[in-house]
């Protein structure tokens, strides 16, 4: 019997503590400083599946701030045999997404498949993913760090990186970015035990529905205050936070809002 009050803990274990030792005696005390921070924002705990996409929209969001190199992050869940992207900074990076399950194939579900990491050189000459190279636009991306999400031996998908720099990640970074990619597998290992497997799937559905008016809103306030899509994003979550409110009913909130101004102004 799966004991519920350890499997749905997203928590430091001892090997990220003993890891986050590590990188102080190898690389100094920036790096201890971004480990303890990026496990510090991605503790907690998951007392329902409904809190699964919070949790990985912050595990996005603390990546992209505490890995140096690392411009935009994705994850890509697979649930039932389909591939989604549960969470990500920028909704540039989605392309790269898109192409990668129309062909079936590409750094990340080959993370996923293989439960292996990818490192990919965008202008270096890559040849293991054929038909996702041909198909894909990178645009500003030059680096792509793939990591498969393993909890209990089981692989629940990828975590994304994307630099815009070629070898955006060193081997500092490389292991945060592990510590990342333990703790999002946690998660989504910790949501399957409580709700199954089709349940996680339908909050994924669901959180694709919501995603629609989140990036309208974004815009709405880039155009409005001149900032970019990561700092939209920023001022959305704190307000939600800061009102209690679903990130997604805050959105919906902001576009109605604008909707019926410029209608009332016509």
């Amino acid at each position: 019997m799966v004991d519920q009050a350890t499997t749905n803990t997203v928590v430091p274990s001892n090997d990220d503590v003993a890891a986050a030792a590590e990188l102080h005696d190898r690389a100094g005390t920036r790096d201890l400083d971004a480990a303890e921070q990026l496990m510090h924002e991605l503790s907690g705990t998951l007392d329902g599946v409904e809190d699964l996409t919070p949790f990985l929209e912050r595990l996005v969001q603390a990546v992209n701030a505490n890995i140096d190199g690392c411009d935009s992050v994705g994850v890509t869940v697979v649930m039932e045999d389909r591939p989604r992207t549960a969470a990500y900074t920028t909704a540039a990076t989605l392309e790269i997404d898109a192409v990668q399950y129309a062909v079936g194939d590409g750094p990340c579900l080959d993370a996923f498949r293989n439960g292996r990491e990818n490192l990919v050189d965008f202008s270096g000459g890559e040849e293991r993913w054929p038909a996702f190279m041909q198909g894909c636009e990178p645009g500003d991306v030059q680096t792509l760090l793939a990591l498969p999400l393993i909890s209990a031996d089981r692989r629940y998908g990828a975590l994304n990186l994307y630099g815009n720099a070629r070898h955006a990640f060193d081997r500092t970074e490389l292991r945060l970015a592990r510590m990342a990619a333990a703790r999002a597998a946690d998660a989504l290992a910790a949501a399957v035990t409580l709700a199954g497997a089709r349940a996680v799937a339908g909050q994924m559905e669901q959180a694709m529905a919501s995603r629609a008016v989140i990036e309208q809103a974004k815009g709405i306030l880039m155009e409005r205050h001149s900032i970019d899509e990561m700092v939209a994003f920023e001022l959305l979550r704190r307000q939600s936070q800061e009102q209690n409110l679903k990130l997604r009913v805050l959105a919906s909130q902001l576009v109605y809002q604008v909707r019926s101004t410029r209608s009332a102004a016509m």
